[in-house]
């Protein structure tokens, strides 16, 4: 019982070290804006960081926002 109690402890530690680092890994967000209810939504990529510090990668973490900045009526 022990071991599966120590296991279990372990495992929830692990996510919370993984989502900690991955939320320090992001480079910026990815906002949709879906203010127009008659037309597609629009991404925008906002950076946070300088882009020659990933430039070489294969693969980045954004953060993902929702917002619309045109109120509708």
């Amino acid at each position: 019982m022990e071991i599966v109690i120590s296991f279990l402890v372990g495992i929830v530690i692990g996510c919370i070290i993984v989502m900690i680092f991955s939320r320090l890994r992001a480079v910026g967000s990815l906002r949709i804006d879906r203010s127009d209810p008659d037309d597609n939504p629009y991404l925008f990529l906002e950076l946070s960081k300088d882009i020659n510090r990933f430039d070489c990668k294969k693969y980045i973490t954004l953060k993902v926002r929702n917002e619309n900045y045109i109120s509708q009526k």
